[in-house]
């Protein structure tokens, strides 16, 4: 494995591979090993958190580059698909006609063009449950919006070309908005807090407003761990 840099810090050590097919399988295999307390995956690159008291940084720096070296004999885990329900009202997808209008279709035909598309899950970061989504279908580059928003609701789903996110809590953001999921993608109290994993394959299911209202409605009658 190529291995590009690891950079060392009191009980964290990032490690730069370059290759997202890489990073998912050296985080796969160091997720066998007792040491490393929890691993966390980017796109080109990864971090794995070490009890100091336990093993010196410049010891675990060591030790993280012998295991890459060797075989990964973990295959990635398969994650079961999931569909996120997605209303594309005008009033929660405000960039739609500009997204429409950058891919040279009508509004209707992009609902029914981003139904039909499948996405990975590249990576959680940003903020808890918030998910980067890849598509391996040639997508137009739609770029970002010229004036980031001082707010951006959650479970608005942004897309820029083959990359698109889904925003798990309100914040500032720049992603062209295209709809939005009345699903709650990170709740703290479950024993697995975020919805989506990396590698998984997400794609979207249209639902109208007022199946919106009621998963929403749904969503905060749920009982912890549901």
């Amino acid at each position: 494995m190529n291995i590009v840099d690891i950079h060392i810090c009191d009980d964290t050590l990032f490690c730069q591979l370059g290759d997202l097919d890489a990073v998912q399988a050296a985080s796969s295999a160091l997720r066998q090993q007792t040491v490393w307390r929890e691993i966390v995956p980017g796109l080109e690159s990864f971090a794995v958190q070490f009890d100091p008291a336990q093993i010196t940084p410049d010891k675990a720096s060591v030790l993280l580059r012998e295991q890459l070296l060797q075989p990964l004999a973990a295959a990635v885990p398969q994650i079961e698909p999931i569909a996120v329900p997605v209303c594309y009202d005008k009033i929660f997808a405000p960039d739609q006609e500009w997204i429409a209008d950058k891919m040279g279709m009508s509004p209707e035909a992009l609902i029914a063009w981003h139904n039909n598309l499948s996405f990975t899950v590249t990576m959680l970061g940003f903020m808890p449950g918030f998910a980067y989504l890849r598509c391996q279908e040639e997508i137009t580059k739609i770029g970002r919006l010229p004036k980031p928003r001082q707010q951006v609701e959650a479970g608005s789903i942004g897309i820029i070309g083959d990359q698109s996110c889904i925003y798990s809590f309100s914040s500032p953001g720049g992603w062209p908005i295209i709809g939005r999921t009345p699903v709650h993608l990170f709740r703290p109290e479950n024993h697995q807090p975020a919805l989506l994993s990396a590698n998984q394959v997400v794609s979207f299911r249209s639902i109208d407003k007022a199946e919106f209202e009621k998963i929403a409605e749904e969503q905060y009658s749920r009982e912890p761990g549901e």
